[in-house]
């Protein structure tokens, strides 16, 4: 198989996953939304990626993740939702230490300190999602959202980074524990617990099926994604965290065979979390949390799938990807510049 003959939609099509395909009434107004904080803040971005965030409806994923949200719950979701995906696409060609420190800096505003003027929207807008959770849920999950984001970059971007720069790939089982967090689902899945309106309680939330559960979520979720940006990901000819590039790597196998046991993985990942999830129902009175927990959070990796097949984020060659511009890597530490 060529490069240019994959098609992820070969693998996951619509409608895959065992969970309802939905969409928020409110899309049409997110969309809206997010280009207008594209062109009124994101000014330290290139007119062209502005442009092309624009184009790849970041906002739909948002909708289609989270279909239940009220229009107002959805505001720090989408707000999010963009922030993110800007954080982790413009630091690429970031030193180790400028990711560290806008780590610490976002993790920081999250925690109640100020943006400064000068500072650009990854900043700015990292204060807005604070202060409307803050409004909409409870202390508990805030501080759950913080952790889960300082978490995925402490442990995903930041230990991606020496196999980046080397440009080889760790090996198959240390890539596994890496890219749980380097896909950067898990402050996302929690929002599931917005829409429910059910927030797990600590000792639930920490419970080691729990835990286990969302680990299989956020693997599922990188599979997936590993498999859908793999257009994009060729193109670039740098990239080294890609379950198919490892397979590749590890085994000796071509394109094909790398793909095909990609997708072989992806469906054990999904096989044990329905398992899990059908087997163990020992939560008492909090099973209905869990279980709407699980629920949401399915629609959301469906969501996500059909997200993926819709966007032109991935598209073969690259060449709907905002990448990052050489030179530039500063501009996102401090100022709209």
């Amino acid at each position: 198989m060529r490069p240019e003959e994959f098609n992820s939609k070969d693998y996951l099509p619509h409608g895959y996953y065992p969970w309802p395909d939905l969409i928020s009434p409110h899309a049409e107004q997110m969309g809206k939304d997010m280009d207008g904080w594209i062109d009124n803040d994101y000014t330290f971005l290139t007119e062209e990626q502005r442009e092309k965030y624009k184009r790849m409806k970041l906002h739909i994923c948002t909708a289609r993740m989270w279909p239940d949200l009220t229009y107002e719950q959805s505001i720090p979701c989408n707000r999010f939702m963009l922030q993110y995906v800007a954080f982790d696409d413009q630091v690429e060609n970031s030193s180790l230490e400028e990711i560290q420190q806008l780590r610490d800096r976002c993790t920081a505003i999250l925690k109640g300190d100020q943006p400064r003027p000068e500072e650009n929207a990854i900043y700015q807008h990292m204060a807005l999602i604070r202060d409307e959770f803050r409004a909409l849920m409870p202390e508990i999950w805030v501080e759950r959202f913080i952790y889960y984001f300082y978490q995925s970059v402490r442990y995903g971007i930041e230990l991606e980074y020496p196999y980046k720069i080397a440009q080889r790939p760790p090996s198959l089982t240390l890539f596994k524990t890496i890219r749980e967090y380097s896909v950067l689902m898990r402050p996302y899945l929690i929002f599931g617990e917005i829409e429910s309106g059910l927030v797990l309680p600590e000792h639930i939330f920490e419970h080691i099926v729990v835990q286990k559960i969302i680990s299989h979520m956020t693997l599922v979720i990188a599979w997936q994604n590993d498999i859908h940006s793999l257009p994009k990901e060729m193109a670039k000819g740098t990239e080294v965290f890609n379950l198919v590039f490892v397979l590749q790597q590890q085994y000796n196998l071509s394109l094909e065979d790398a793909c095909k046991e990609a997708f072989r993985i992806h469906n054990e990942e999904m096989a044990e979390l329905l398992t899990l999830h059908t087997e163990y129902r020992e939560f008492g009175e909090y099973q209905e949390h869990v279980d709407k927990f699980f629920y949401y959070a399915g629609v959301g990796i469906q969501g996500v799938n059909t997200f993926y097949l819709q966007t032109e984020r991935y598209l073969h060659g690259g060449v709907g990807f905002a990448w990052p511009e050489e030179g530039r890597t500063a501009n996102i530490q401090a100022n709209g510049g």
